[in-house]
């Protein structure tokens, strides 16, 4: 797989959706829905994965850290930690909100994706679970800076987004995705305001939408289809 723009990971967005296009529900009624979203993601051969900031707070400690008792001269540099690891997990963490007892997630070594505005105790913290964190702006994410830093620090080579619909949102407007992944669920949603497997912006403004080429369809668990598009 090859990237659009050099010395970045290839970006598969993977997404379980409604045909109404939007995200998981309760009122969905599934057995197991972890199932219908993680099987097939696991087919897909990646690097890493990454998610925001609420879904990894599922995975991450559920302690409360005092940080006030940190050290407070840790400069605002990456950080890589001195670990092997095989696969990553990426948590897009802006204001570093995500704790942790050890340094991974399952199998996989996170990653803490942060901005300038997190406080040096909270560096410290991470330092201390060897965590290894990078910088991707001063107030806010350059998401492409982002996924050069993966490919120059850690050779992350191909990532998979597993996120909500902020996160995929961001990359979507941001023009940084190469595949999109969908698993198709037959059932409407019709819920308004609910979240979609792209919540971009609101409004049209300038940005044009993003057009995919139909890559494969197949028909799994009776009747979803998992659906794969490359990018135009």
């Amino acid at each position: 797989m090859k990237s659009k723009i050099k010395d970045r990971p290839y970006v598969i967005c993977h997404t379980l959706t409604s045909v109404d296009g939007k995200i998981k529900q309760t009122i969905w009624g599934l057995d197991d829905h972890h199932k219908y979203f993680e099987i097939p993601a696991a087919k897909i051969k990646a690097d890493a994965w990454l998610v925001g900031r609420i879904t990894m707070q599922e995975f991450s400690s559920k302690k409360k850290y005092d940080l006030s008792k940190g050290r407070t001269d840790i400069p605002k540099k990456d950080f890589v930690a001195p670990v092997k690891a095989k696969t990553w997990c990426v948590v897009i963490d802006p204001s570093g909100k995500c704790f942790w007892d050890t340094n991974k997630v399952s199998t996989e070594t996170v990653i803490e994706v942060l901005t300038e505005k997190v406080s040096s105790q909270y560096l410290d913290h991470l330092r201390s679970r060897n965590v290894s964190y990078i910088f991707g702006g001063k107030e806010k994410l350059n998401l492409e800076l982002v996924l050069r830093k993966l490919y120059k620090l850690f050779n992350i080579k191909v990532v998979r987004i597993d996120g909500g619909g902020h996160v995929n949102g961001s990359f979507l407007k941001a023009g940084l995705i190469d595949e999109l992944s969908v698993v198709l669920a037959p059932l409407a949603d019709g819920t308004i305001g609910s979240l979609t497997a792209f919540d971009a912006e609101e409004g049209y403004g300038k940005r044009k939408a993003t057009w995919f080429k139909l890559k494969s369809v197949k028909k799994i668990f009776g009747d979803f289809l998992w659906i794969r598009y490359q990018a135009v």
